[in-house]
């Protein structure tokens, strides 16, 4: 009896040992990359040559497509060596082709990563009959292991200046805005078609979100002017670049930070 009693005890002892809490989880580091990859005209190996010389494990692509005779999640996944259902996402806004001329297939955001995706959305911004082009916001929890996750979505709001366009931009982001709420542990990436002065992007910056271009890579992401983003909120950011190639008419953005 004394020794089953000593081998209790000695199991008790050691439990707390054995168990890794959340609050005990080990940090991890991640590479972000953002990039509007430019749809049919993208080389999605080239692009993923790209990826991995960053050493990106998230990444998120806004105008990729996915038709039955080129289905670039998969290209791309299959590129970067990640698995389709495991390790890739993809959020349809509308079909690949004109706006009023539908053709088969979907054109959307998609979210990748080294690491398994455990939960998917896909949320639509607008619900247009026709034109312009559908917009919607795509999100995955990632499983980094050891009790630990991030949250990550990625979208892609309509271009244009005129007021009519502006105003239906400044909706699509109010949704994401309303959606997201004050969650934390989460990264919001995309082509905002805004720049950092707009008043959209001043909004996102006023609701909590930290604008990592402005402070690690404030360098334009599209002609001389800089749209695409990579908010964080409740994630520490320890540097980032927006990389200087013509794979795409956008450039891509990386951010290396700590969950």
């Amino acid at each position: 009896m004394t020794r089953r009693i000593l081998a209790i005890t000695a199991l008790v002892v050691l439990a707390p040992l054995l168990t890794t809490t959340p609050a005990q989880a080990r940090a991890t580091d991640l590479v972000v990359l953002n990039w509007n990859v430019h749809g049919e005209s993208a080389d999605m190996g080239a692009i993923a040559g790209q990826i991995r010389a960053a050493g990106a494990d998230i990444v998120t692509v806004q105008e990729i497509h996915r038709r039955p005779d080129a289905d670039q999640v998969r290209q791309l996944a299959d590129a970067l060596g990640w698995h389709i259902s495991a390790n890739a996402h993809f959020g349809a806004g509308d079909n690949p082709g004109p706006c009023d001329d539908p053709q088969s297939g979907q054109a959307g955001n998609a979210i990748l990563s080294s690491f398994p995706i455990v939960e998917r959305v896909t949320i639509r911004l607008t619900d247009f009959a026709t034109c312009p082009v559908n917009r919607s916001m795509a999100g995955a929890k990632l499983d980094l292991g050891g009790g630990s996750s991030v949250t990550v979505f990625t979208t892609h709001l309509s271009p244009g200046l005129s007021a009519t366009s502006v105003a239906r931009r400044e909706a699509q982001a109010d949704k994401v805005r309303t959606y997201l709420g004050s969650r934390t542990g989460v990264i919001l990436t995309g082509d905002f078609n805004a720049p950092p002065t707009d008043a959209l992007s001043r909004r996102f910056v006023s609701a909590g979100w930290l604008d990592t271009g402005a402070r690690y890579a404030d360098e334009p992401t599209l002609g001389d002017a800089r749209i695409d983003y990579v908010y964080t909120r409740g994630i520490t950011v320890t540097g980032g670049d927006v990389l200087p190639t013509t794979l795409s008419d956008h450039r891509p953005i990386v951010m290396r930070m700590t969950r």
